[in-house]
C-alpha cells in the first residue's frame, strides 16, 4: 500500500505523483529483478504476469473517475443485471473490494483512479471540496488487486480544522 503525502499539493499533484510512482516500480522491477518476477510467476502459476505489470506501467495514463460516477457505472450495471453484487452500492458508502474491482476488471480494463469521495466515510484532515459533501481523496484501483493506493489532499484551512 502506498498512501503519498506531498507538501503544498493538490490532489492532481497527488494523482500524478501516485501514478508516476507505480509506474516507476515496476519499470524498476522489469528492468533489474527479472529472475525473481520469472520465479514468482512460475511459482505462483502466474501465467502472463509479467503482461500484467508491463501493462501497469505502460505510457497511457490510468482512467480518471469521480466516486460519484463510479457509484452511477456500478448502480446503472447493477440494475440492468449485468452483475449482481453481495453488497448494493450506493452514494456514500465505502466501496468494496467487489465493486473497485469490478470498475478496474470489467469496466474499464486496467488502472482507474477513483477520486471525490465522501466526506463523511474520509478523516477530517482531508481537504473539503466546494460542494461540502465531498473531499479531495483518491485510490488507485488495479485490476486483480483492488486499492493499491489511497491518499488525499490534505486540509489547510483553519476555520475547517477548527
Amino acid at each position: 500500500m502506498i498512501e503519498p503525502e506531498i507538501a503544498f499539493g493538490e490532489l492532481e499533484d497527488c494523482m500524478e505523483v501516485a501514478e508516476s510512482y507505480i509506474k516507476f516500480l515496476i519499470k524498476y522491477c522489469l528492468e533489474n529483478l527479472q529472475d525473481d518476477i520469472e520465479y514468482f510467476a512460475n511459482r505462483k502459476g502466474k501465467e502472463g504476469h509479467k503482461d500484467y505489470l508491463v501493462g501497469l506501467c505502460g505510457e497511457k495514463a490510468y482512467k480518471r473517475l469521480t466516486y460519484t460516477e463510479g457509484i452511477k457505472i456500478l448502480l446503472e450495471h447493477s440494475s440492468t443485471g449485468k452483475v449482481k453484487f453481495e453488497r448494493e452500492p450506493f452514494w456514500g458508502i465505502d466501496l468494496d473490494s467487489e465493486h473497485e474491482r469490478y470498475l478496474c476488471e470489467k469496466v474499464f480494463d486496467g488502472p482507474v483512479i477513483h477520486y471525490n469521495y465522501p466526506k463523511d466515510i474520509k478523516a477530517f484532515y482531508m481537504r473539503c471540496n466546494e460542494d461540502n459533501k465531498t473531499v479531495a481523496a483518491m485510490d488507485i484501483l488495479v485490476p486483480k488487486i483492488g486499492e493499491l493506493v489511497g491518499g488525499s489532499q490534505r486540509e489547510e484551512r483553519l476555520d475547517h480544522l477548527d
